[in-house]
C-alpha cells in the first residue's frame, strides 16, 4: 500500500500542474505543498506520505536531490489529552460490575497511573 500511496503522491503532482513531474520546478514544488496546506486542508499524515512519495521519486528514480524536500515537513500538532471531570470519573466507575475492579480504576486514576503501572500492581495480603 506504501507503493500505491508513493505513486498517488506523484501522480496528484503530475495533474495538479499539468505536466511530467521531472519539468515540475523547485519553486512550483514548494507552492504544492503550501496550496495543499492552505487550500485543500491536507493533514499531517496526508501531507507527510505526498512528501515521502515525491522525495523518493525524485531522489531515487530521477536521482535529484531538492533542498525543499528537506524543509517542507509539516508541523506536528501538540494536543492535550482530554481531562474528565470527578464526576465523569466517578459516573464510569460506578459502572463497573464488581467492586474489586472498581478499586483497581480508582487507585490507577487517582495516583494517575498509566496503563501499563496500573496493570503491575499487586494487592497486599
Amino acid at each position: 500500500s506504501t507503493v500505491d500511496m508513493y505513486v498517488r503522491a506523484v501522480r496528484l503532482l503530475s495533474e495538479h500542474y499539468q505536466k511530467e513531474p521531472d519539468q515540475i520546478s523547485e519553486e512550483e514544488l514548494r507552492q504544492y505543498f503550501l496550496y495543499n496546506k492552505n487550500h485543500r486542508n491536507w493533514s499531517r499524515t496526508t501531507s507527510t506520505i505526498a512528501l515521502c512519495g515525491i522525495k523518493f521519486f525524485y531522489t531515487y528514480s530521477l536521482q535529484r536531490e531538492w533542498t525543499t524536500l528537506r524543509f517542507v515537513r509539516p508541523e506536528k500538532v501538540k494536543t492535550l489529552p482530554a481531562v474528565l471531570s470527578q464526576s465523569q470519573v466517578h459516573k464510569i466507575i460506578s459502572k463497573v460490575r464488581f467492586f474489586h475492579h472498581q478499586a483497581c480504576l480508582f487507585t490507577i486514576y487517582s495516583l494517575g497511573l498509566r496503563l501499563q503501572e496500573g496493570n503491575h500492581l499487586h494487592p497486599v495480603r
